[in-house]
């Protein structure tokens, strides 16, 4: 594991969180001291390969070369193990708790209240990233309205697991998790293991573009950047059957209403009506999408 920092002037710490707010979710992070306003800019890879060209890409969106190069340093396992632990901690929303697999023991659940346990790894997928929180309250409200008309859902992007295990705790029978990483879906299947999960969950390494023409769900999530939503606006619209609804995360609040314009003409041009509907929290938005004829 590659742990690459670098120091950031308070100057230049505005546009860096611009830039990284457009690749979230990646392995990025970033602190600011309340002080001085500087950055200190960190983040983990497999190799040091990934941390060069991810450093690339940032510098690309910046258009312009970091003043000096990032300090690559190599972390034993156990250091990158206990490193991440830190940046998850348990939260509920009504009745569902999501839990780090390390709490289990000591993590009170109540009464008819229920929980899932996670190891996200690498994989994105805590639930304690605003575009994930969004994403599982969008779930939890659709289940409460419709449980009984929910047959079966798609996650797009699903990382940790964490959407896709969501849904069939809290009832949906047939679950499928894609992700173009195929480590993520490593994750979300080690993720199935830690709980007792009783409908069907299936992951499978797959680009949203070769998602499946014809095949659609009663509930479709997708956890993306708006620019890879706006790219894929026709498929992902497609992949809902009439009736059911379409969940969009990974929305900058300062982009939604494009997002939103948008996807309404692209459901408008597909002969559809859609009654949307949309949430934010903190920078970060979510489009929920009810479709029908």
């Amino acid at each position: 594991m590659i742990k690459a920092s670098l120091p950031i002037e308070a100057g230049a710490v505005a546009e860096l969180e611009d830039a990284l707010y457009e690749l979230a979710p990646s392995n990025w992070s970033m602190v600011v001291s309340h002080l001085d306003g500087k950055g200190l800019l960190e983040g983990f890879f497999d190799s040091e390969k990934k941390a060069v060209e991810a450093g690339r890409e940032l510098e690309s969106l910046l258009e312009e070369p970091f003043a000096v190069p990032f300090d690559l340093k190599e972390l034993i396992d156990r250091d990158w193990k206990e490193a991440y632990k830190h940046h998850f901690h348990p939260w509920a929303h009504d009745n569902v708790h999501w839990v780090p697999i390390w709490e289990k023991e000591s993590y009170l659940v109540p009464k008819d209240h229920h929980a899932l346990y996670l190891d996200p790894g690498m994989a994105f997928g805590t639930g304690n990233h605003e575009t994930t929180r969004l994403c599982l309250q969008a779930l939890v409200s659709i289940v409460a309205d419709r449980a009984d008309q929910i047959a079966d859902c798609l996650d797009v992007g699903c990382g940790s697991g964490i959407l896709s295990l969501s849904a069939s705790l809290l009832g949906i029978k047939t679950v499928k998790g894609v992700d173009c990483d195929p480590d993520a879906i490593k994750v979300s299947i080690d993720n199935t293991s830690l709980n007792s999960i009783e409908g069907q969950v299936d992951f499978e390494t797959l680009p949203l573009e070769d998602l499946p023409e014809g095949k659609q769900y009663d509930v479709v999530l997708a956890n993306i950047q708006a620019d890879v939503l706006l790219k894929n606006s026709d498929l992902l619209v497609g992949q809902v059957r009439d009736g059911g609804t379409l969940v969009l995360s990974g929305i900058l609040t300062r982009e939604m209403e494009k997002v939103e314009a948008d996807f309404l003409e692209r459901i408008d041009a597909m002969g559809l009506k859609a009654s949307p509907k949309n949430e934010s929290l903190n920078e970060w938005s979510s489009l929920r999408f009810n479709l029908g004829k």
